[in-house]
């Protein structure tokens, strides 16, 4: 026999069984695979630490590198932009909680404080609304609603108390988990510096084995796409950042000038809602609307109001400068991003979807702009 065809009869039975042992053990692998992924989740966790601080660590040994322009600090730059990056960062997330913990308090003991308030103007204002035909609504007897939410509330805090008698059997497991937290978070945070500090090694590495063990085409096409994947994510982190701010703080001051209740709080839930693109705002806004109706619901009615005002500016005049020029993909892409990276991921699903679906939009641009070229079609 030909050892030709003897080798492609061999491969072919090899790859046969090699398919029926995937078809018949896929439970065990992938019970192993979510093993070994448990086992990476520090260094996933890191490489995402890495990749975000690595925006403000570039700016800062950017920075230091025009400034010291006789190289002065030559081996002191790495390090200094380094522990900048880590201090801004635990800066900023400490300033949040320390603004965030007392407004939420105090937001939490003013809603328990004036429930009762609270119930008699939507009482007030169910009742305005009978006049409408509505009648139903005058029906609605809120106060015994509060009073079933206290009995309920009641309820389970009586059962968390007798639940603490049953707890302390399982006190030991609590601890084991909660030290394995604590020590992947430093695993990740160790994993994250020694990234940073040898990104430039890391990719050279990398680089060379693409080269040493892919064809040269291939190896160019991998580089290639590796560096569109690391710009499209930073620009759309950067930019999604950027615009979350922006909106959570036009949030606040027009919540400020119209005198709305728990301005700083419902900014905050928009901001960050804002994150996740496009529908995030209107996410945030939904807890928002709740507790302005608890207020006052002519309060919650105008707060609607003006968030969709606040969206069309922040649709037309922000995403499109701040994100929408840096990712560059169309609408329709980003709501697609966003509906299938929910769906197969959740709210991180949300968050990756757009540049996963940006760098797929512009490598088929890529690819049907080249294969036109080379037919010679001009469409």
């Amino acid at each position: 026999m030909d050892k030709k065809l003897f080798r492609s009869y061999m491969l072919l039975i090899t790859f046969a069984v090699a398919l029926v042992l995937l078809l018949t053990k896929i439970d065990v692998l992938m019970k192993g695979a979510g093993v070994a992924l448990g086992l990476l989740k520090p260094f996933f966790i890191g490489f995402a630490i890495a990749f975000v601080l690595n925006i403000p660590y570039t700016a800062i040994l950017s920075a230091l590198n025009r400034m010291d322009k006789n190289h002065k600090l030559k081996k002191a730059k790495n390090p200094i932009a380094l522990i900048g990056a880590y201090v801004l960062c635990m800066g900023i997330i400490v300033g949040i909680f320390a603004i965030i913990i007392p407004e939420l308090a105090r937001s939490i003991n003013s809603l328990i404080s004036n429930s009762d308030k609270y119930m008699a103007n939507i009482q007030s204002f169910l009742l305005w609304l009978s006049q409408f035909d509505f009648s139903w609504v005058a029906e609605i007897d809120f106060t015994q609603i509060l009073n079933s939410l206290k009995a309920e509330l009641t309820t389970f805090v009586n059962k968390s108390l007798n639940a603490l008698s049953t707890i302390f059997p399982q006190l030991f497991s609590m601890t084991a988990s909660v030290i394995s937290i604590v020590a992947n978070f430093f695993i990740a945070v160790i994993v994250s510096i020694y990234l940073l500090v040898s990104k430039e090694d890391l990719c050279r590495q990398v680089k060379k084995l693409t080269y040493a063990f892919l064809p040269r085409s291939w190896a160019d096409e991998c580089v290639d796409i590796a560096r569109l994947s690391s710009q499209c994510f930073t620009n759309f982190v950067t930019g999604q950042l950027m615009e979350a701010c922006i909106l959570g703080l036009l949030c606040f001051v027009g919540m400020t000038i119209f005198r709305f209740e728990y301005a700083f709080l419902i900014s905050m839930m928009v901001g960050v809602s804002a994150i996740i693109p496009v529908v995030g705002a209107f996410i945030g806004t939904v807890p928002g609307v709740l507790l302005l109706l608890f207020v006052e619901p002519m309060q919650a009615i105008w707060f609607v109001v003006f968030i969709v005002v606040l969206q069309q500016i922040e649709g037309n005049l922000i995403y499109p400068k701040v994100v929408g020029e840096s990712v560059g993909l169309p609408a329709l892409w980003v709501l697609m991003g966003i509906v299938v990276g929910g769906g197969v991921g959740g709210v991180l699903g949300m968050l990756l979807g757009v540049p996963v679906f940006t760098i797929a939009y512009k490598l088929t641009s890529q690819i049907t702009h080249d294969r036109l070229k080379r037919k010679e079609i001009e469409l």
